[in-house]
């Protein structure tokens, strides 16, 4: 009666209009859909993800006997899809009408295509005109003289693996890879590390990085370029860590200036992982796997800042373990010292 009664009132409530279904088929078209729904759902619109499909394009579609072979562009929005919503490999299957072992593939060869187009996206600035921009724009948001970089790590949360399952266990307690990345003022990524289990440190993983140890043999003077790292890295005439404990107004200037700036590297952090939300999820993959898939979304990241491609939300809180404070040798306390009471 009670229904009857609701019915005649007109107070029944209206059923939600179904959502399209995005099933991808080899006929799909990029022009069924607006540039908004595009990126709610690949993180790119139509022409970026053109852009991307005749970049991959020579990787992607092999010679092939077989009768059903995905098309270029079928296989980029899978990954993409796969890695905007970091749900299971099965249900991307069926919500795009494809077998699980389909985009377990697919998604590994888009991965592995970006993953080589490293070289073309994540750049060292190494021209004078680039130096110089990078250092105008990093003094322009935090007040640091001459930075070129700011330097951290993440953690990116995995399945536990059955082969040295405790190196992967990093201080919060969760498996994880820590991804050390650095950044320019515009928070794309200049350099990347994705191969070290999450209970490494992030000042051994510096030292033993290739750029760490190109800064280390050629870095001759401040007029160089700085990195700037948070108390987890070792003060270099290269890389200028806070003052724990600041003494006099210099230095505290000299901190806040460097938290002001370094901020760059934890927003980059923040949007990489807002836009690819696999990188929040636990990934239930073998490690390797995982880190060729953070290369690709890393080559993505900066892809996305290139083509000005918007964020829908805020940025995610990076919810990584405090650093340890590095203890060993320091040769960089001098330098720091007269950048602080030279421009503080």
């Amino acid at each position: 009666m009670a229904d009857l009664l609701f019915g005649e009132l007109g107070l029944l409530p209206v059923p939600k209009r179904k959502e399209r279904q995005f099933r991808l088929r080899d006929d799909f078209s990029l022009t069924d859909f607006t540039d908004n729904e595009l990126r709610r759902r690949y993180r790119f619109s139509r022409e970026s993800i053109d852009f991307l499909v005749e970049l991959l394009r020579d990787d992607l579609e092999r010679p092939t006997s077989r009768n059903h072979a995905l098309s270029a562009t079928v296989q980029v929005l899978v990954a993409l899809r796969f890695f905007a919503s970091g749900s299971f490999l099965q249900v991307i299957g069926d919500t795009l009408g494809l077998s699980k072992s389909t985009v377990s593939r697919t998604v590994s060869n888009v991965s592995h295509a970006l993953a080589q187009k490293q070289v073309h996206f994540i750049k060292w600035p190494s021209t004078e005109a680039e130096i110089a921009q990078t250092k105008r724009g990093f003094y322009d948001k935090g007040g640091f003289p001459g930075v070129i970089g700011c330097v951290d790590g993440t953690h990116v949360k995995i399945q536990g693996p059955t082969e040295n399952e405790n190196d992967y266990v990093n201080r919060k307690g969760f498996h994880s890879v820590n991804v050390q990345a650095i950044c320019n003022h515009k928070g794309m990524f200049t350099n990347i590390v994705a191969r070290w289990p999450g209970s490494t440190q992030d000042s051994f993983i510096f030292s033993d990085s290739q750029i760490g140890q190109q800064l280390n043999a050629q870095h001759q003077s401040v007029e160089d370029g700085l990195l700037l790292g948070d108390s987890g890295y070792p003060c270099k005439p290269y890389l200028m860590t806070p003052y724990l404990n600041p003494g006099t107004n210099k230095q505290t200037d000299f901190n806040n200036a460097h938290t002001r700036t370094r901020v760059a590297i934890e927003q980059a952090f923040g949007v990489w992982k807002r836009r690819f939300h696999l990188l929040h999820s636990e990934i239930r993959m073998k490690p390797e796997k995982v880190c060729m898939m953070i290369g690709a979304c890393a080559v993505l990241h900066n892809i996305a800042i290139l083509r000005k491609e918007p964020l829908y939300g805020d940025a995610e809180a990076d919810d990584q373990p405090d650093p340890i404070c590095y203890c060993g040798p320091e040769d960089g306390k001098a330098i720091r010292d007269h950048i602080c009471n030279t421009f503080f």
